[in-house]
């Protein structure tokens, strides 16, 4: 288990690419690193709606880099296609930063129970945050890099 955000919220960050003028989008990039993930079960065996993935991510500013924060996140199945064998998953994440906290949503398909294999990509709005991150709206962007468990996440703020 990784420490909690009280502990991680004092480094700094140093590879946000914020605008000289203020009036552009600022661009910060991750690499978060899956330490663990839960399948939840909530109706009949199998995949179907309601279930949920969870899980715990390392965040770094470089690839197996220190940590610096972490990711929560939760996917649901909201719709199922057995025909299409996919399925539709609201996605929610809060990522503990330094200085705050970041809340991003979005929504994702995938092959039905199946979990992002590498190379799989989807973005997400950023709707909200914390601390030095009050009233951040954006996108965040996943690229499920090649050994499976850790994630590039490029987090694009506009200006408030």
């Amino acid at each position: 288990m990784l420490a909690g955000p009280a502990a991680v919220l004092t480094a700094p960050a140093a590879n946000a690419a914020p605008s000289a003028n203020g009036k552009a989008a600022t661009t910060l990039v991750l690499y978060a690193e899956n330490r663990g993930i839960a399948r939840i079960e909530n109706n009949a065996p199998g995949p179907d709606n309601s279930d949920l993935v969870h899980r715990e991510l390392a965040l770094s500013f470089t690839l197996k880099g220190p940590i610096i924060g972490v990711a929560y996140s939760q996917a649901e199945i909201v719709a199922y296609n057995p025909e299409a064998k996919t399925d539709i998953r609201r996605v929610d994440i809060e990522n503990a930063l330094p200085g705050g906290w970041l809340f991003i949503a979005g929504m994702t398909k995938l092959a039905i129970g199946t979990l992002p294999q590498p190379g799989w990509t989807d973005s997400y709005a950023v709707v909200g945050g914390t601390g030095k991150y009050v009233g951040a709206r954006g996108s965040e962007r996943l690229t499920l890099l090649e050994d499976g468990k850790t994630y590039k996440v490029v987090i694009t703020l506009l200006p408030k």
